[in-house]
């Protein structure tokens, strides 16, 4: 569970700079009363790829994609979260999961010319 202080400090850095930052909010204390009761958001339904929630604007801005909701975007951010992990560090294990689907493909491709 997050603790209410942390998430006012989170609440007042993003009402500058997120658009409808109170709707986040409320979607975000959804999600923490679900983990209360013990329940996993978006159980049941298998391991599904979500595609990307948010866009540049032409001010240079990150706005949610044309038909996104808020939930999901919620969702999206309480996942990553919950991996403690820097963006910095997800950007490098996705660049090391690339390499090594390329490696495996390489070395699949070593196989069948061999024989």
């Amino acid at each position: 569970m997050i603790p209410k202080a942390a998430m006012r400090a989170t609440n007042n850095a993003m009402r500058g700079y997120i658009p409808h930052s109170d709707i986040v909010s409320a979607g975000a204390r959804i999600v923490a009363g679900q983990q209360k009761q013990g329940k996993k958001p978006g159980t049941g339904r298998g391991k599904q790829k979500r595609p990307q929630l948010t866009e540049i604007n032409h001010n240079g801005k990150a706005v949610l994609k044309g038909k996104t909701t808020v939930a999901a975007a919620v969702k999206k951010l309480h996942d990553y979260e919950e991996t403690g992990l820097l963006p910095y560090e997800v950007r490098s294990l996705i660049e090391r999961a690339h390499n090594l689907e390329k490696r495996v493909e390489k070395l699949e491709g070593w196989e069948n010319d061999g024989s």
